[in-house]
């Protein structure tokens, strides 16, 4: 018997220990892995649930007071994971839907172990004294990750920088995921300061609550500030209304603070425009919802995809880790501004459009019954008894109601992550222990137990070695490959080798980072040709393999037809670009209104252009020259007010040194240009960069084109005139030259030697 009780005891040990250590997985960064806040806490989270299962049921055998209860929540996750486990099958690619990738970590996978979360937490914590030691463990965690996020704010130079700038991401990695998981415990330690009878205790829990809204608001995250701010002006409202109804001195002090709050944010807004709020980082975001700002409008345009995705495949979508196919294929061009826009989107940003693009209606529905069903029971159990032993308990249902209230709002404008996932689970499986429990004796019986714990026993190994231990070596070695200085370019690639060679499902990112730092090699001006062809040749191999096992990633075929247009660069085969021309035709299917497939495209047909050219087979050169001109004609179409389409179409046009009247017309309003430049966008690089294009291609009309442009909005700037007469000599302008030369010396006395020589010159002839 004492050995029996010893194992009972062991088991006990284990699953509070598993839950500790994913408590505190918020914490957990290693900066030697590929995706360091994101993949850390994934395997820390995984692996413990998968021996925290064993220990558990070892101890549901062994003791029946740990029975494996069933209740809504446990049901109906378990029927989503089922749904999205069809829709997944039914997808593209369910091996991606199972795995998922490196910086999500949130396939069906991750699903599997969160059942099991789940299922654990709601039959191992049976009595309110356990949940508080729970709830006490994550407020613990939360407390230092708003502490190091404090740390941050305050630029402590000992400690690591927030990665999201001057907004505080913490050890959480990202300032969205830190405001919803830091408003779980707001409230959690609420509570706690309620049940708690330690003076003490309650002198933490009141001095840490201000602390995590300071770094919840300095999150700059306006989703979760809204969240927070309403469910907060509904909990002040229970407060005067219900909890401190007869304590008038309380009460007055609260309707004070809440008329002072709610003055405070008319004051904001009534005053967004000011200079006091506009310059400021932290208040000009919060105060900026107006649709036409860039946030919003890119969330309005990619809801508008994923809905178009969602009447393609109403009933069970896209299936899990999908979303990229459905917005690829109705990507809105209005998305791609400028050069550094983020145009590549695997979320909708938005509880309701992930959930109805991956999974359905079906997929929808059950997420949903899953997240409010517990609670109908939650509210039916406490409004239907007239007395209960549990003190407060009006405030326990309002503090859990308000924890999914912000939830839900934070999730109507960003995606969950893994750090949210363990608070709402612990939320529900919480929820769940005042839910009736359903009678599904089967899965209690001896036997049934019996199996189960011989089956986990049998696969835990193999579970932590196959889904945890091997996707890790390869991540680390990645990691290394990229960005270890003591490792040189081919132990670099020899690295990358065995990372691919281990076929881990991190290998799609892995080919397309081998592409990243292939091109950053070349770049710094790596000049190893024997490396640099081993380097090819596996980049040839492998991005190949990219396309093959998931052809319809708009992403796998543009980074295909990108180095196809190198190798037809480097080698003049022409079977590369003949396997552009199919992968245009693919592409253009997967995602007809995207920009950069016409760009990529274009420059395969100017390459191939140039080829002929030098080849002195002028006709052939035309023709490949005008196929390259209506790509970037097209992919100027699809958004006349982007910026970089004009670039990148003039720079064309003056390569191929045809139609200036073309460049002239798409740079002739100055107002239209005014108006399609965004915030921050300053076009006087592109113009130069332009002018200098066509000083190189000689085409001195252009040159003086831009010059005259530059001049337009900066006639300050020495430069532009000094490209203007440039300009002026190279057209035979001679005496226009030497007039505009001549104006250089308004600028300073420094300048009159050069223009004395440059006179000399022109009337020399040399410009001719």
């Amino acid at each position: 018997m004492d050995w029996f009780k010893k194992i009972e005891n062991w088991c006990k040990l284990i699953v509070w220990s598993g839950f500790s250590v994913i408590l505190f997985s918020s914490l957990y960064v290693n900066t030697s892995l590929f995706f360091p806040f994101i993949v850390t806490k994934t395997l820390a989270f995984n692996i413990s649930v998968e021996i925290m299962l064993v220990a558990f049921l070892i101890l549901s055998f062994k003791d029946s007071n740990y029975k494996i209860k069933i209740t809504s929540a446990t049901i109906l996750f378990f029927l989503y994971l089922i749904a999205s486990f069809v829709s997944s099958f039914l997808g593209d690619n369910f091996y991606h839907s199972f795995w998922s990738n490196n910086e999500r970590s949130e396939g069906l996978l991750l699903y599997i172990h969160l059942f099991a979360f789940l299922v654990i937490a709601s039959s191992f914590f049976r009595q309110l004294k356990d949940w508080l030691i729970v709830f006490d463990i994550f407020v613990a965690a939360s407390t230092v990750v708003a502490l190091v996020a404090l740390g941050q704010f305050l630029e402590l130079p000992w400690l690591m920088a927030s990665s999201g700038g001057e907004r505080l991401a913490g050890t959480i990695g990202n300032a969205g995921y830190m405001a919803g998981y830091l408003i779980f415990g707001v409230f959690w330690a609420l509570l706690l300061f309620v049940y708690r009878k330690n003076v003490y205790l309650k002198y933490y829990y009141a001095s840490i609550v201000p602390l995590f809204i300071f770094v919840i608001i300095n999150t700059q995250t306006r989703g979760g500030i809204v969240a927070l701010v309403l469910s907060s002006f509904v909990f002040l409202m229970y407060l005067i209304f219900y909890y401190f109804k007869q304590n008038k001195l309380v009460k007055n002090i609260l309707i004070g603070f809440l008329v002072v709050l709610l003055l405070g944010i008319v004051f904001l807004f009534a005053n967004k425009n000011q200079a006091f709020v506009s310059e400021d980082p932290l208040l000009s975001r919060v105060t900026d919802f107006s649709f036409k700002s860039n946030t919003v409008e890119t969330r309005l345009w990619t809801w508008q995809s994923a809905w178009s995705g969602f009447k393609e495949r109403p009933i069970l979508g896209w299936g899990q880790e999908n979303f990229y196919q459905p917005f690829n294929k109705y990507f809105n061009p209005n998305i791609y501004r400028k050069a550094t826009s983020v145009a590549w989107f695997d979320r909708a940003h938005n509880i309701i459009f992930d959930r109805l693009l991956t999974g359905g209606i079906i997929g929808l529905a059950l997420y949903l019954s899953f997240l409010f069903v517990p609670y109908f029971y939650f509210w039916k159990y406490f409004l239907t008894k007239e007395k209960d032993s549990i003190k407060d308990k009006y405030l326990i249902l309002i503090i859990f109601s308000l924890v999914m209230m912000a939830y839900f709002l934070q999730n109507l404008f960003i995606f969950e992550s893994l750090v949210i996932y363990i608070p709402l689970f612990l939320t529900l499986a919480f929820v769940s222990l005042f839910n009736p429990s359903i009678k599904w004796e089967v899965i209690n019986k001896p036997i049934v137990k019996k199996v189960l714990v011989v089956l986990a026993v049998v696969f835990i190994m193999p579970a932590i070695y196959f889904f945890n231990l091997k996707p890790l070596q390869a991540n680390m070695d990645l990691a290394k490959a990229l960005d270890s200085p003591k490792f040189s370019a081919d132990q670099r690639l020899d690295l990358i080798k065995d990372v691919l060679s281990s076929s881990t499902a991190g290998n799609q990112e892995y080919r397309l980072q081998l592409f990243n730092f292939f091109n950053r090699l070349l770049e710094s001006g790596f000049k190893d040709q024997a490396v640099i062809v081993d380097f090819v040749n596996l980049l040839e191999i492998e991005l190949n393999k990219q396309v093959v096992e998931n052809p319809n990633r708009t992403m796998n075929n543009l980074v295909l037809i990108r180095f196809n247009n190198f190798m037809f660069n480097s080698t003049k085969q022409i079977k590369y670009y003949n396997s552009n021309v199919d992968l245009f035709k693919k592409i253009s299917v997967l995602s007809p209104n995207r920009q950069h497939i016409y760009y990529e495209s274009g420059y395969g047909d100017f390459y191939v252009a140039n080829y002929y050219r030098d080849q002195g087979q002028e006709d052939v050169a035309k023709e490949y020259y005008k196929l390259a001109i209506e790509k970037f004609e097209k992919a100027l179409s699809l958004n006349l007010n982007n910026l970089e389409s004009y670039r990148q179409l003039s720079m064309i046009l003056i390569y191929s040194g045809s139609n200036n009247d073309r460049i002239k017309e798409l740079w002739s309003d100055l107002d239209k240009l005014d108006e399609m430049v965004y915030a921050g966008l300053n076009p006087v690089p592109t113009l130069s960069q332009l002018l200098n294009t066509a000083a190189t291609a000689k085409n001195y009309d252009i040159v003086k084109f831009f010059a005259d442009k530059l001049i337009e909005i900066d006639p300050n700037n020495p430069e532009f005139h000094i490209q203007s007469a440039l300009a002026l000599a190279g057209l035979g302008r001679d005496q226009e030259a030497i007039l505009e030369a001549q104006k250089l010396l308004e600028f300073g006395e420094e300048y009159k030697e050069q223009v004395n020589d440059f006179i000399k010159r022109v009337k020399n002839g040399e410009f001719k």
